[in-house]
């Protein structure tokens, strides 16, 4: 089976792909893509989220959990660290994996990683943001931060994953008590 590359950016690629469906052969479009991490701060019951502006959208504002491109070859651990210290100036003295998804199989190789920070503050040594951000930190309640995803307020899945997974351990918590 044959590939093609269409195009080689600096974050991703295009490449055609013949592949063998149901006995037959044809060309797929795919995205190459490096993946992503993303973290999930919660402090006190607030949800640490990120406002920027992404193209992708047309130029909308979203609010979504730090996250970023994993560097080639980097572990997606060392790139959430790395992200949680560059867009909001924090670090974690831990970080536990919540889990990884594909946002778009059907034609993205992507793998989003998402992961908990535990023991968060500010960071001794803050990392330069890319000269392409501009962030602004929003600290939101996480039931808040719930009602804004029922509103279509918050639309991002790897935020969505985020916040639905902290309703659920406030849930759990509450009815272990």
């Amino acid at each position: 089976m044959s590939t093609k590359e269409i195009f080689d950016g600096k974050i991703f690629s295009v490449v055609q792909k013949e592949m063998e469906v149901n006995g037959r052969l044809m060309w797929r479009d795919l995205v190459i893509h490096p993946g992503g991490a993303a973290i999930s701060v919660i402090v006190d019951h607030k949800i640490l989220l990120v406002r920027q502006t992404r193209a992708g959208i047309g130029n909308v504002q979203t609010l979504e959990i730090p996250a970023g491109t994993i560097d080639a070859g980097e572990d997606p651990m060392v790139t959430a660290n790395r992200e949680l210290n560059e867009e909001t100036g924090c670090t974690a003295e831990s970080l536990s994996l919540i889990t990884a998804f594909w946002p778009t199989p059907g034609y993205d190789s992507e793998v989003i990683y998402v992961y908990q920070a535990h023991g968060v503050s500010k960071a001794e040594h803050r990392l330069a943001m890319d000269d392409t951000e501009d962030i602004t930190l929003v600290w939101m309640d996480v039931e808040e931060a719930y009602q804004k995803i029922a509103m279509g307020e918050i639309r991002d899945g790897k935020t969505i994953l985020a916040i639905y997974h902290a309703k659920l351990q406030e849930l759990e918590a509450t009815s272990e008590k």
